[in-house]
């Protein structure tokens, strides 16, 4: 969520203020009967963790905490994660990991790796510039390409197991950053992955179908 061009001279605003814009999102599309939401990924773990929000949990899609369960969790190797995203996504998204890591139970091939970390191990790197790569520039850019391959550079001298996008956005540098990995030591799972997780949710059926986006 880009808030806001309106204010753009002001600076990227904090988590709290994205909040209200996201739960604003939320009440408008609710009021306009819409049968899901998807949010984006922090504010998602955010809400779904937290009991102020009980009327907002009724229609959002758990999109994102299913493909981490599902995917980064289940096929880490050593335990060890990075996260990379905006300041205020990064800020939350470690603690937020952790609660929905208390409900996922290690598969058997990960109790038998006697390096496995676990609790999960969590290395976090603020990529900021990456959203407005996506307003003003092409991703395929070489520009572009040169800092993403930069930026994740850390977490090949941090030697995390699995690379986390803590923005949907994020999937269109996807064949950057599969190139970038040697998969067999940094598994990243691709926008292919969300569809899957995406296209296992048993919907509603119905032969009428539309689609709003609002955006700010």
């Amino acid at each position: 969520m880009y808030y806001d061009f309106f204010h753009w001279p002001y600076g990227d605003k904090t988590f709290d203020q994205t909040l209200v814009c996201v739960e604003k999102g939320i009440d408008y599309l609710s009021k306009q009967g819409v049968d899901y939401i998807i949010i984006p990924p922090v504010y998602e773990l955010y809400i779904m963790q937290n009991s102020e929000f009980k009327i907002q949990k009724k229609n959002i899609l758990p999109l994102f905490s299913t493909y981490l369960l599902e995917h980064c969790f289940k096929y880490s190797l050593v335990g060890k994660l990075g996260l990379f995203g905006d300041f205020a996504d990064v800020e939350q998204a470690q603690l937020l990991m952790k609660k929905l890591a208390k409900e996922y139970t290690l598969t058997p091939n990960q109790k038998t790796i006697k390096k496995f970390h676990f609790p999960f191990v969590y290395r976090t790197k603020e990529t900021p510039l990456w959203k407005y790569y996506l307003m003003s520039l092409s991703y395929s850019n070489i520009l572009v390409n040169k800092i993403i391959k930069f930026d994740l550079r850390y977490f090949k001298d941090a030697m995390v197991d699995t690379l986390i996008p803590l923005n949907y956005g994020y999937f269109h540098y996807q064949m950057t950053i599969s190139k970038f990995l040697n998969f067999k030591k940094i598994r990243f799972h691709t926008l292919k992955k969300v569809e899957d997780v995406f296209t296992s949710f048993k919907l509603k059926e119905s032969k009428i179908y539309s689609m709003k986006i609002a955006y700010t």
